[in-house]
């Protein structure tokens, strides 16, 4: 296959600049395969083809073969958790923290869900009045 892409190179030479930078991407996305990682958490979770994307005090964000998820650094073995400068303290005060953003966007959505229905019930009530007013003027 490259012995082609080689030879089609050296008779087109117009054509290098393209055929050089998909020939480094697939290399590129080659050599990204051949090193992810598969890990098991201590709670037996298994991920395979890792890849991580985000590291943070208390976890580390991956792309994996079936997707993406948020592992907390504590469910992972002790030669990740040196791998990502993992510090109990630091990962508590993070976890803490995420729980409160957690819990003030659950509030905030939850507001917003009842704003959305009241809204509703109004329209519906403006329509049904609408409704009635089309319906006595018609009779």
């Amino acid at each position: 296959m490259y012995r082609l892409l080689l030879i089609s190179v050296a008779m087109h030479g117009r054509f290098l600049p393209v055929k050089s930078i998909l020939l480094i991407f697939l290399l590129t996305f080659c050599v990204a395969t051949a090193f992810a990682e598969d890990w098991t958490t201590t709670d037996g979770m298994k991920y395979q083809n890792v890849r991580v994307v985000k590291v943070e005090d208390d976890a580390v964000t991956i792309l994996y073969k079936n997707g993406g998820a948020l592992v907390p650094l504590i469910k992972l073995n002790s030669a990740l958790q040196e791998r990502f400068e993992y510090d109990p303290v630091k990962a508590k005060n993070a976890a803490d923290a995420r729980a409160k953003a957690d819990a003030e966007s659950a509030r905030e959505l939850q507001a917003e869900m009842e704003l959305a229905a009241k809204m509703k019930h109004e329209q519906q009530i403006k329509d049904a009045e609408a409704a009635g007013q089309t319906n006595a003027a018609t009779k």
